[in-house]
């Protein structure tokens, strides 16, 4: 996939993410648990980023969570070159922040369509010495 389509399902997935959220805000309890939803709403299980978030997080931590998650996207989204640590410290930070294993799944369910969200950065060769040869450092 060419980074014009990992922009693409990016920006597809912001905006499954803001239709959620204003679906939550719109029908479910603000002090409601994700847990709760999940169970009162099978429908709801399926989505990644609910799914993988904490469950004790309520509906108005989450969408709180969410927007200063996801504000910077569209921006970023513009930018060249793509900021890849960018667009994914702020969604661990805000939304899985103590919950390493909710982060790997969630990054992984994006890694189905962007290979390398939420993976850390390669580490760049060191440089050639003086005969030309990479070594590692």
């Amino acid at each position: 996939m060419d980074e014009n389509d990992q922009r693409r399902a990016l920006l597809l997935h912001l905006g499954d993410v803001l239709q959620t959220t204003s679906l939550l805000l719109e029908y479910e309890r603000p002090d409601q648990t994700l847990g709760e939803l999940r169970e009162a709403q099978p429908l709801l299980a399926d989505v990644p980023l609910l799914e993988h978030a904490y469950e004790r997080m309520t509906v108005r931590e989450f969408s709180a969570a969410a927007l200063q998650a996801f504000c910077l996207w569209p921006q970023l989204l513009l930018e060249m070159p793509l900021d890849r640590a960018a667009l994914a410290a702020p969604v661990r930070e805000h939304l899985f922040a103590d919950n390493p294993r909710g982060w790997a799944a969630y990054a992984a369910s994006l890694q189905i369509q962007v290979g390398w969200f939420g993976k850390p950065a390669a580490v760049p060769d060191a440089p050639p010495d003086g005969d030309g040869v990479r070594r590692s450092a």
